[in-house]
């Protein structure tokens, strides 16, 4: 594959960006361990992580059944937002909230969250258990039983399904591998698992193929630039799979990340689907580069370089 490099002046210009976005750049492009007190200071941060924390939308409003997992501007995405920046859980003051998380696990390692997580629907509970690895409960006792929970869950054809058994050629659900995928990814010897091969298989099929599958496609919306991909999205699918050197090698691969990198103006990348409740973001608006959607791109692009 070829080599990409980030240029110069999108470089330059992605610093030039907010506190949180500086951040992220740094410490994830450029491997530097930057201040993160600006970050805390930024006025939109703070509105996160005080929605993050209130009884309406917030972690501790998952007991209530007010947060859905299809809703951005909630717990799910606000929290895969600040894992996404590389965020901490003791950075952003979380602790206790985070914690409440593990209240809804079973003493198998699953979850059962409020209104319509069921313990099998393993899709679903990976968005949070993916990000609170990501944010300091990466060698949790708790996540690890999650992990050997879902592994327990494969299918035989090496995916997940919600519904235990397949209803598709594919033989799993592209939404449910996508996420216990981001998860695994975090781990080394999860990378180079040749169990998980089905999993990314599927998912590399499933963009090959175009089938619409357990209710999800990669048409329009899939290939739409958008961020938070909240329902299935390709920046998504793309960002989960870099994690897998077994994934980057292939030809769907390359093929979905020559259709994004061919959106780009200048290097520059803007979003083409929103979410209104991150309008304070650049990612949450169509007229102008998205510094975020160019960073994650980018971020995408170091780890099949290094691979």
């Amino acid at each position: 594959m070829q080599a990409i490099i980030l240029e110069k002046t999108v470089l330059d210009w992605l610093l030039e960006g907010p506190a949180w976005l500086k951040y992220a750049v740094e410490l994830q492009l450029l491997n530097s361990k930057p201040d993160i007190a600006p970050v805390l200071a930024d006025t939109n941060i703070q509105k996160i992580i005080s929605r993050l924390k209130s009884a309406d939308a917030g972690l501790p409003a998952l007991k209530t059944g007010k947060v859905h997992y299809t809703e951005a501007g909630k717990a799910y995405w606000d929290l895969f937002f600040l894992a996404d920046i590389g965020l901490s859980i003791t950075d952003i003051g979380l602790q206790n909230e985070a914690e409440q998380v593990f209240r809804f696990q079973g003493a198998d390692g699953a979850f059962t969250i409020p209104p319509n997580v069921k313990d099998n629907y393993f899709c679903m509970s990976a968005i949070l258990l993916s990000s609170l690895a990501r944010m300091g409960y990466r060698d949790d006792p708790r996540v690890m039983k999650y992990i050997r929970a879902t592994l327990s869950a494969q299918m035989p054809g090496g995916g997940w399904d919600c519904y235990g058994e397949s209803i598709g050629v594919l033989e799993s659900c592209p939404m449910d591998d996508m996420n216990c995928l981001m998860l695994l990814g975090q781990y080394e010897q999860h990378r180079h698992d040749p169990g998980l091969k089905g999993a990314i298989d599927m998912l590399l099929e499933h963009f090959a193929m175009g089938e619409h599958l357990y209710g999800f496609g990669t048409g329009a919306r899939f290939r739409c630039l958008q961020y938070p991909a909240v329902k299935y999205g390709i920046l998504r699918v793309l960002d989960a799979l870099s994690l897998f050197p077994y994934a980057i090698e292939s030809h769907s691969y390359k093929e979905m990340l020559a259709l994004v990198r061919g959106k780009a103006s200048g290097g520059k990348y803007t979003a083409e689907a929103i979410e209104p409740a991150y309008s304070d973001f650049d990612f949450g608006q169509k007229k102008e580069p998205s510094r975020w959607l160019t960073f994650l791109v980018n971020r995408v692009a170091k780890r099949v370089e290094k691979i």
